[in-house]
């Protein structure tokens, strides 16, 4: 089998109404999916993260993909899709190990791996030596409204009723009034939220990136939330702040989270040795795709650190974070993200089935979804070269 095509598409959707912050991920904003055909007609998809507000890096990641990675993946076997890794990654050392070149590179062997598993007539997970779990239970993952806490209660509340595992809550709806910027208000709508969703439910805390914490002020903050007895707090600091990671982590009880702007398995391997975190959430989009993405969670499990998917895109990501969860012994939940997005809900034929608020593991070769073609060209971005 030979790879024979290799084509980047822009995926682009955005609420008018909201500003270009919140159609970064709260919406859709732009996104690239990457279909890769071989000459035995099997056909995978991937997915490069590219939330951006102006479509600037699924332009670069698109660039990257069709000058240089597409060149130097047809003709090879898409079964040896570790082998082609580690062949990309080492001709990206001129122009990147980070960043847009790790996007366009995760969509890459996520489409790759998505191939292998459909040729062998087998699941993702399988493929990825088995399958740990029937069905994987989920959160709910919303926005705060800091200026509605009884509405911003009462939606994750509809989640916990149809039986999702936790709830969580991050940034805000616009940068001016995220969580964050005031202690009292984020007291208040975490007691609100934690009363409306009762004290059995996980709670989760998305900080964010609209505020900039140091590390003494997030262990102020952190031990102020223990009351209400909060899940885990994800990224409270900056990405780059590994030290003050290190030192919140370990001057708090509460579980610290991190890892979506974390890029393969050096980064996850360095802040695991470092006990910078207590919980590391790789996004398969954005590490490096399927086969970097299990590199991460087994040195995880081996470490005895607690990971969780990073999932806030595509439902091809969605695909990908449930095959990867199913795949290992210490996969135990799952992000899915309820914010109004068509590239979720409208680009597969089939809706994902979700049971007593956990997703069952299709049994279907590959990434276990069928594309929609006509959706897929619906939210095409369309330029003066297509």
């Amino acid at each position: 089998m030979k790879i024979t095509n290799v084509e980047p598409i822009i995926l682009h959707e955005q609420d008018t109404t909201l500003p270009n912050e919140l159609n970064v991920g709260g919406y859709a904003g732009y996104q690239v999916v990457v279909r890769v055909e071989t000459d035995e007609g099997i056909t995978g998809w991937g997915e490069c993260c590219t939330g951006s507000e102006y479509g600037e890096a699924a332009e670069a990641v698109k660039v990257l993909i069709q000058r240089g990675f597409a060149r130097r993946l047809k003709g090879l076997n898409p079964a040896e899709y570790r082998k082609i890794w580690e062949k990309l990654y080492r001709d990206t050392v001129w122009f990147g190990r980070r960043g847009l070149v790790i996007f366009a590179l995760s969509g890459l062997d996520t489409a790759l791996v998505d191939i292998a598993a459909k040729a062998r007539g087998v699941s993702v997970c399988k493929l990825l030596g088995g399958q740990f779990r029937e069905s994987v239970p989920l959160y709910a993952s919303l926005l705060f409204d800091m200026d509605d806490p009884e509405a911003t209660a009462k939606k994750g509340l509809e989640y916990v009723k149809n039986g999702y595992t936790g709830v969580k809550y991050g940034w805000g709806m616009v940068p001016e009034k995220a969580f964050g910027r005031n202690p009292e208000k984020d007291e208040q709508i975490l007691e609100v939220i934690r009363k409306s969703l009762g004290k059995d439910v996980k709670l989760m805390v998305d900080v964010g990136r609209y505020v900039t914490w140091d590390a003494d002020y997030a262990i102020q903050m952190v031990n102020r939330f223990r009351k209400y007895d909060p899940f885990w707090i994800e990224e409270p600091l900056p990405q780059d702040d590994i030290e003050g990671y290190v030192k919140l982590t370990s001057a708090v009880d509460t579980t610290i989270a991190a890892g979506e702007c974390l890029y393969t398995a050096y980064d996850f391997f360095d802040v695991i040795q470092r006990h910078a975190l207590d919980l590391v959430q790789p996004d398969v989009s954005k590490v490096g795709g399927m086969s970097e993405a299990k590199r991460i969670i087994d040195f995880a499990y081996k470490n005895k650190v607690a990971w969780v998917p990073h999932n806030w895109s595509t439902a091809i990501n969605s695909a990908a974070s449930l095959n990867l969860v199913a795949s290992s012994p210490a996969g135990f939940l799952m992000e899915f993200k309820q914010e109004p997005n068509p590239l979720v809900s409208e680009i597969i034929k089939h809706p994902f089935r979700i049971s007593r608020g956990a997703m069952v593991v299709p049994d279907e070769p590959g990434l276990g979804i069928e594309i929609d073609l006509d959706a897929i060209e619906k939210y095409r971005l369309k330029d003066e070269s297509d």
